[in-house]
């Protein structure tokens, strides 16, 4: 015998799935409204800083404002994991578009929550050395100077100050050697992220350092400079 066709859906049947859609649509006006409400509360936080002459963009009195406002030192790695986070492309400015992804991104919409945030990922930057790599990375094209290809020796150290002198002790050493013989004015893509790598394989006593491997030219004379000191 044929198989017997499905029974009409009976009006319980009808009115449940009536239900169902209804719900539905209000979960997803209730969703609506309040990324409404969410943009237009970070827009109102970016307004607060923006520049004058440019609405579109956060300058540096602006930034320094805005640090100010969330107790964020200028010498301290959280404006830094800001600028990270947001994935800003120049130091000292922060774009609409940048400030919007940042917030968006990690449901930002209040300094306590930023405060917060910068807080659990600095603990876990502290942890997570690939992570830091990728930070540390970062800091090159972010800070140097527009345009250009390098970044001046006095803001690299600045940031090596601030990155790296506590996680590895040798960058001091290393710092004393660029600010007392001036080997370079600029401080390349390649140097930068060398010394991260230097600083990792590397002990204060420099044992193990292979002038024959391929380590910038910098590095050779730190080594030389340093070991007439130990």
């Amino acid at each position: 015998m044929p198989p017997k066709r499905k029974a009409i859906s009976t009006n319980g049947e009808l009115n449940s799935i009536t239900t169902k859609k209804t719900r539905t649509t209000k979960k997803t006006q209730k969703t609506s409204k309040d990324q409404k409400s969410f943009d237009k509360v970070c827009q109102n936080w970016f307004n607060k800083y923006k520049d004058q002459d440019n609405t579109n963009i956060i300058g540096p009195d602006g930034c320094q404002t805005f640090f100010s406002d969330i107790d964020v030192s200028l010498e301290s790695i959280f404006p830094i994991l800001i600028a990270w986070k947001m994935n800003c492309s120049r130091m000292g400015y922060i774009t609409m578009e940048e400030w919007n992804h940042g917030m968006k991104e990690s449901n930002i919409d209040s300094e306590s929550k930023l405060k917060k945030e910068l807080n659990s990922l600095e603990k876990l930057v502290e942890k997570d050395e690939s992570l830091f790599k990728k930070i540390y990375l970062y800091t090159f094209p972010y800070a140097k100077s527009e345009g250009q290809k390098s970044m001046q020796t006095e803001v690299a150290v600045a940031l090596w100050q601030i990155l790296l002198v506590n996680r590895y002790p040798i960058v001091q050493s290393f710092i004393q050697f660029i600010e007392e013989k001036k080997p370079v004015k600029v401080i390349n893509k390649d140097q930068w992220a060398s010394l991260l790598d230097f600083c990792k394989s590397i002990p204060e006593d420099l044992s193990g350092y292979d002038a024959v491997s391929s380590w910038p030219v910098l590095f050779d004379e730190f080594v030389e400079w340093k070991k007439k000191s130990l």
